[in-house]
């Protein structure tokens, strides 16, 4: 039965579905940790499962009977869910839409910086603190909802040491960004990298990228990445390696 994870025995569940599990063992329990009291209608477990609800989105770990997973995420209101096909059937009835690459570096490993437009790296500045707000703006620069749920989540992981976010400036303006947003359980959850349109294809990214990637793995952490099958020649040319997959499935 999927029940929300308020006892003692239903989080050491959840804890047991994440264990071991690239991107999803670093992502589930520390948002179990820093929002299960605030927020604990976001989290559930059933016997092997783990299950995080974000926004129309669930993130599930582990496995469930699909019937009753289809039922549970239709009564929640969920549109899609994320899932490792490997050891979890999908929700009855919901069909699947794409695979979502993970790619990771090993603790103490180095990439290569990747190539880039020298001349415009001159130009740009790092900025290791920058203010959660301008990442949140950076990011969804249209959507002052997705802005603020952002700079909250940000600005909590931060202050516990479990969220990097770095941005390059060119000068009081931000052109780049990429962050580590769950830093868990020996994993470094890298998302969110964005160049601003006018900027891309010149490298600047991807050097950035690899850069935090290899200060993370130097630290001892394995940073890990979940891609879209678009992304995935990308983080392939830059180095990474390929770990597995998920599946995302859509009612």
């Amino acid at each position: 039965m999927i029940a929300q994870v308020n006892t003692k025995e239903r989080r050491a569940r959840f804890a047991n579905a994440c264990r071991g599990k690239p991107v999803l063992g670093a992502t589930l329990p520390l948002d179990l940790a820093l929002f299960g009291k605030s927020q604990p209608w976001r989290f559930y477990a059933g016997p092997t499962l783990a299950l995080e609800l974000s926004g129309s989105m669930a993130w599930l770990a582990g496995h469930a009977n699909p019937e009753e997973l289809a039922s549970f995420l239709a009564f929640c209101g969920c549109e899609s869910v994320i899932l490792d096909e490997a050891e979890c059937l999908p929700p009855n009835g919901w069909q699947k839409a794409e695979m979502l690459t993970v790619f990771g570096l090993a603790p103490g490993r180095t990439l290569p910086l990747p190539a880039a437009d020298e001349a415009l790296w001159e130009q740009l500045t790092l900025d290791r603190e920058p203010p959660a707000m301008a990442v949140a703006r950076a990011l969804y620069p249209a959507d002052t909802a997705r802005q603020e749920d952002f700079y909250s989540e940000l600005c909590s992981k931060r202050a516990r040491g479990k969220a990097l976010a770095w941005t390059l400036q060119r000068g009081s303006e931000t052109v780049c960004t990429v962050g580590a947003y769950a830093l868990a359980n020996g994993q470094a959850y890298m998302a969110c990298g964005q160049t601003d349109r006018p900027l891309r294809g010149k490298g600047i990214g991807g050097r950035l990228i690899v850069r935090m990637a290899n200060e993370l793995a130097a630290e001892g952490y394995r940073p890990v990445f979940l891609c879209s099958p678009e992304r995935v020649h990308f983080y392939t040319r830059l180095g990474f390696a390929k770990l597995g997959e998920y599946a995302k499935y859509n009612n």
